[in-house]
C-alpha cells in the first residue's frame, strides 16, 4: 500500500483553501454590498472577524483537547456540517447584527473543526521529520485561496448576488468537502500499518503519549514566546491585509483590465498578488523550519512582514506597490506554517492540538485588535498612520522571536522550565 501520509496534505489543502476562502479572503470582496444592503460601516465589517478571532479561540482550546482525544475526521465532518450551516446562514442576514452573530457562532465554531485546527493535527500525526514541509504545502490552500478566489469570486458577486455566492460556497462544503473527508481522511498512519514519514525503520518503542494537563504549558518559556511572537505578527498582518483593497482604491488604483475575457480590478490583483506571495512562503518556511534553528526562520518571516507592511505605506506607483504586497505575502506566508512546526518541536505531535488551542488565549485577544485598529483608522481618515503601527508591531514580534530555543526531538515539555 501506498504511504498515504500525503494524501492527508493533498485534503488539507483543500480544506484550508475552502475555510479561509469563503471566511477571509472572499470577505473583503462584499464590503460595498454590505455597507449597501446592511448600512454598515467600515468598522463594523471589520467586527465580524474581530469576533470570529474571539470567538474561534474559545472554540479552539475545547476542539484542540478533543483533537487530542478524539477521531481528528469525526471532529472535521461535525465542523464542516457547523460551517456549511453558517454560510447558508449569511446567505439571509438582513441586518449587521445577525451577520456579526453567525461569525461569532457557527462560522467560529465550525471553521476551526473543519479546517486549519484539524488539519494541522492531522497532518502532525502522519509527519516528524518531513513536518515542516508538509505543514507548509498543506497551507499552501490557505494563500491559493487568495490567488484564485478573489479573481473568481469577484465577477460572480456582480453576476448571481453575493448572497448567492455564500449559498455556492455552502454547496462546495456539503456536496465536495463532507464526502472527501468521510471516504478518504485517515487520522494516524498506525490505523493502516504504516509509519510517520513512511519511515519503513521505525523507533517502536516511540508509543503515544497522553496529553499533558492543560495548565502545564504555561511553564514553558518556548510556549510563551512562541505565543507572543505570533500574537503580534497576527496583529499586525489581519490589520493590513483585510484593508488592502481600500487602500489601494485610495491610493488611485482603480483600473480595471480584461483576464481570459473577466473583468480583473488592479485592486483584486494586488491582493491575489499578496496571497501568491504567501503561498511561496509557506513552502519556503516549511522547508528552512526542518532545517534551521527554530527563531531563524521566524525572524526572517517577521523581517519580511514588517517590509512589505512599511512598503506598502510610502509606495506612490502601482508596479512598487505590488512589489510591497508580494514582499507582506511572503513574510506573513509563514506564520502557521512556522507557528505549527515551532509548538509541534516543542511538544511533539501528541500535545499538537492542546497546545494550539490553549496559545489561542494569548493569541487571539491580541489579534482582532489589528482589524479593529485599522477599521477605525481608516472611517477616521488616519490609516497610514494605523499601518505604520502594525508595521511596528511586526519588528516587536521579531524582537520577541529571537528568544525562541527549542532543540530538535527535545521536547521541553517533558521537562518543566
Amino acid at each position: 500500500m501506498s504511504f498515504k501520509g500525503w494524501n492527508m496534505v493533498s485534503i488539507a489543502v483543500l480544506m484550508e483553501f475552502s475555510v479561509i476562502g469563503f471566511t477571509f479572503y472572499c470577505y473583503p470582496l462584499m464590503f460595498a454590498s454590505l455597507e449597501k444592503e446592511l448600512g454598515a460601516s467600515q468598522a463594523q465589517l471589520s467586527g465580524a472577524l474581530s469576533l470570529f478571532f474571539i470567538c474561534s479561540a474559545a472554540a479552539s482550546i475545547v476542539l484542540g483537547r478533543l483533537l487530542d482525544k478524539y477521531s481528528v475526521k469525526h471532529i472535521m465532518l461535525i465542523g464542516g456540517l457547523i460551517f456549511s450551516l453558517g454560510l447558508i446562514s449569511i446567505a439571509y442576514v438582513e441586518s449587521i447584527f445577525f451577520l456579526l452573530l453567525i461569525y461569532a457562532t457557527l462560522i467560529a465554531v465550525g471553521g476551526p473543526a473543519l479546517g486549519n485546527l484539524s488539519v494541522t493535527k492531522l497532518v502532525a500525526n502522519w509527519f516528524d521529520a518531513k513536518a515542516g514541509i508538509a505543514l507548509g504545502i498543506a497551507a499552501i490552500g490557505i494563500s491559493f485561496s487568495g490567488v484564485m478566489l478573489p479573481i473568481l469570486v469577484d465577477p460572480l458577486i456582480s453576476l448571481i448576488g453575493w448572497r448567492n455566492v455564500y449559498l455556492v460556497f455552502a454547496a462546495i462544503v456539503i456536496f465536495l468537502l463532507l464526502p472527501i473527508i468521510y471516504l478518504f481522511v485517515v487520522n494516524t498512519p498506525e490505523e493502516i500499518n504504516q509509519y510517520k514519514d513512511n519511515d519503513t525503520n521505525p523507533n517502536i518503542e516511540s508509543v503515544a503519549e497522553e496529553p499533558l494537563p492543560m495548565m502545564d504549558f504555561f511553564k514553558h518559556s518556548s510556549f510563551w514566546f512562541i505565543s507572543m511572537a505570533f500574537a503580534l505578527q497576527f496583529f499586525s498582518m489581519g490589520g493590513v491585509l483585510l484593508h488592502l483593497i481600500p487602500h489601494a482604491e485610495n491610493l488611485g488604483f482603480q483600473e480595471i483590465w480584461e483576464a481570459f475575457g473577466f473583468p480583473l480590478k488592479q485592486t483584486v490583483f494586488a491582493y491575489s498578488l499578496a496571497a501568491f506571495g504567501g503561498v511561496v512562503g509557506k513552502v519556503l518556511f516549511g522547508y528552512l523550519i526542518d532545517r534551521m534553528s527554530a527563531n531563524r526562520p521566524v525572524m526572517i518571516m517577521m523581517t519580511m512582514q514588517a517590509a512589505g507592511i512599511f512598503g506598502l505605506t510610502i509606495v506612490e506607483s502601482f508596479d512598487m506597490f505590488l512589489i510591497s504586497c508580494f514582499v507582506f505575502g511572503l513574510g506573513f506566508g509563514g506564520a502557521m506554517v512556522l507557528m505549527s512546526a515551532c509548538f509541534l518541536k516543542a511538544f511533539g505531535s501528541h500535545n499538537l492540538g492542546s497546545v494550539r488551542g490553549i496559545s489561542a488565549l494569548i493569541i487571539v485577544p491580541v489579534q482582532p485588535l489589528g482589524i479593529l485598529i485599522v477599521g477605525q483608522a481608516f472611517d477616521a481618515g488616519i490609516y497610514i498612520e494605523s499601518f505604520m503601527l502594525m508595521g511596528a508591531a511586526s519588528i516587536l514580534a521579531l524582537l520577541v522571536s529571537s528568544r525562541i530555543s527549542i532543540e530538535k526531538k527535545d521536547y521541553p515539555s517533558l521537562q518543566p522550565q
